[in-house]
Order: structure tokens, then C-alpha cells, then sequence
């Protein structure tokens, strides 16, 4: 799976309005999260994680490669590190950490784990891409390219909770934003139909206890076919589909990069762009990024509604304490461009 830090943004969207919780990072934000008592976190990728105070961006601490982070409580939490620059193939820092009462330690090399295990088959990789707090002894971390769901404790052990299949999709669009004939012959080449990796971007625990995985879909980068499973909290070694792995919306959306539960119980679902996240790789005269939506899922009776759409490159969502929803706009981009915004 490619690394989506290198997103060339192909155009400048539309600003998309709203209260500002925070600018001023350095790398990408793929991270964000709610303690609570309020504050908000995000995982900079340049410089770690870090915490908003008056609308500006403070170091909690330095962590390369951050990818994640999720409150656990004030001062404490849990984050994810690595595979972020596309050597998801190579030990770049792939790990688990967790922060208390100002000290952090890594918990696991999930790297390792991934090359003593491989629990999905295939390629030797592993980016840790999303972290879900269970409890202070516990948390959830979603592997894009190990594509394997994992639990972690707070003494480094580290369980497989499920493993995710590909899926045979369309190539249609790919070669469609890579303007085949033309365009380049490994992606021109490709059959009609491939088999995509799933690489699950996001979990969170549902109210019912459960565990919801959003899946990115990786090459061809297909519209419309991105999954959200719904897995049993006692599952081990689960091979999706099957008796604790099911699905929940079989596509439906495109590209999901995050998933947060509301304080209305319906699920947000957060797709990168309406074009897919291939898009943003394109050059600058492409111009091919139409803007990320978010929507409110019913999960018990499937079904769901746009909340907002035309949003910059989002990457991530948190509730905050008093129910406002904010996101990151222009996620995936270094150097600053990263912002959070409440979403009217």
C-alpha cells in the first residue's frame, strides 16, 4: 500500500469554513482525539503529539512518525508510529506507545510482530495507522498495510483480532485518472478486474461493544467500494467474513480514512475524497481532488446521510466534550497546511 504522505495536491479546494481549533503543525495530522477533560490531541507525523491550547499547537511529546493517538485520560494516552513514508516494507518505527503521568514507552514493535506473524499473508508489511483506546490495560490498532486488526495491553502483548480480505474490483477509474491509453502502462496494462487490499484506516467500538473497521481500499483505489465491518470484542484470529467478523455497509463510500462514534450513537464515516485518495497523487494539472465527505450511519438499520462534503483533504475526527465536531482539513499535507475545524 502506498503511502498516503505522499499525496501531491493536485488543485486548491474551496476553503471550508468554520471555528478553528488549531493550526501550526509541521508534518501531516492523520491523528485526532478528544481527552476528557476537553482537550484536544492530534498525532503530527514531523513532530508528534501534540495538544491545542487557545487555538495553538503545543509538543507533548516527540514521536517520529506519528500516526495516531487516542486519550485514554488527562496526560494519558495511547499512539501509533511508522510506516508512514512509504517503507512499510522496512522497520521505519512501527510501534505502539503509551503515555502516563508524563513518561511514554513503547509498548511493541508491531514491525516485529508483523514479520513473526503475518497474519494476512502476502507482503511483509505494517503501518499502524489508527489507534482505539478499550482501557487504560487495552487499545485497538488498526494495520493498513498488515491489514489485520490488533490488540495491544499495556505490557506489549500484542493479539491478532481479525485479518481483512481482499476484495476483485474495477480498475475502471484508475485508468481513468491516469488518462489510459495514455497514461502510464503498469496502471494501463492492468486487467479489467484486480484483486484490491482492504487497508483498514480506522476502528472504534461501537455502543454495543463491538469494533468497527473502515477500509481505505488500496490499488486500484476503486469509487464506491470501501467496507465498514463490524467485529465480535471477544474475537481471535477472526477471517473476515465469518461467524465474528461481519459486514456491516458492503461499499457504499470511497476512500474512508477515519470513523468516530457521535453522542447521537450513529457512526461517522469520513471518505478522504469524493474522487478517491489516488487522486491526490496525481500532478498539479490534474487537478482531479473533489473534496471529502463525512456522514451519519445508522449501523443497526444500515442507511446513512452526508453531513458535510466539499471538505479539503480530511483525515481525521473527534466529538469534543461538548458534542461540537471537529476535523482535520488538508490532513496529508506537510509543512503547515494542516488545520482543524469545527464542522457547522
Amino acid at each position: 500500500m502506498r503511502s498516503l504522505v505522499a499525496l501531491a495536491v493536485s488543485c486548491v479546494l474551496v476553503p471550508f469554513t468554520g471555528p478553528v481549533a488549531a493550526d501550526g503543525f509541521t508534518g501531516a495530522v492523520y491523528g485526532l482525539t478528544t481527552a476528557p477533560n476537553g482537550d484536544l490531541l492530534a498525532a503530527d507525523a514531523a513532530a508528534g503529539i501534540v495538544e491545542f491550547r487557545n487555538g495553538k499547537v503545543y509538543l507533548n511529546a516527540a514521536l517520529n512518525n506519528a500516526s495516531d493517538v487516542d486519550a485514554i485520560g488527562r496526560g494519558a494516552w495511547w499512539a501509533v508510529t511508522g510506516g508512514l513514508d512509504g517503507l512499510q516494507g522496512t522497520d521505519v518505527g512501527q510501534a505502539v506507545y503509551r503515555a502516563s503521568r508524563g513518561k511514554v514507552r513503547m509498548l511493541a514493535n508491531l514491525f516485529e510482530f508483523e514479520v513473526a506473524n503475518n497474519p494476512a499473508g502476502g507482503t511483509l508489511e505494517s503501518n499502524p495507522f489508527d489507534v482505539e483506546t478499550l482501557d487504560g490495560e487495552h487499545a485497538l490498532i488498526a494495520d493498513a498495510a498488515g491489514n489485520d486488526l490488533l490488540r495491544v495491553d499495556d505490557e506489549g502483548h500484542v493479539d491478532v483480532v481479525a485479518v481483512f480480505p481482499n476484495e476483485l474490483v474495477s480498475t475502471a477509474h484508475l485508468k481513468e485518472l491516469v488518462n489510459c491509453p495514455a497514461g502510464p502502462p503498469n496502471f494501463c496494462n492492468m486487467g479489467e478486474m484486480i484483486p484490491a487490499q482492504p487497508v483498514p484506516t480506522s476502528v472504534v467500538v461501537g455502543p454495543d461493544g463491538y469494533y468497527y473497521v473502515g477500509e481505505l481500499k488500496g490499488i486500484p483505489a476503486p469509487l464506491d467500494e470501501s467496507r465498514i465491518w463490524r467485529v465480535a470484542p471477544g474475537a481471535s484470529w477472526a477471517q473476515c467474513p465469518d461467524a465474528d467478523c461481519e459486514l456491516v455497509f458492503d461499499g457504499g463510500f470511497t476512500s474512508i480514512i477515519d470513523l468516530a462514534f457521535g453522542p447521537d450513537g450513529l457512526l461517522y464515516v469520513v471518505e478522504m475524497d469524493e474522487n478517491s485518495w489516488f487522486a491526490g497523487n496525481l500532478p498539479p494539472a490534474a487537478n482531479a481532488l473533489l473534496g471529502g465527505t463525512i456522514n451519519a450511519c445508522d449501523v443497526e438499520n444500515p442507511g446513512c446521510v452526508e453531513v458535510a462534503t466539499g471538505i479539503p483533504l480530511p483525515t481525521a475526527i473527534t466529538f469534543g466534550k461538548n458534542g461540537a465536531l471537529w476535523s482535520t482539513l488538508f490532513g496529508p499535507v506537510p509543512g503547515g497546511m494542516a488545520t482543524v475545524v469545527e464542522i457547522p
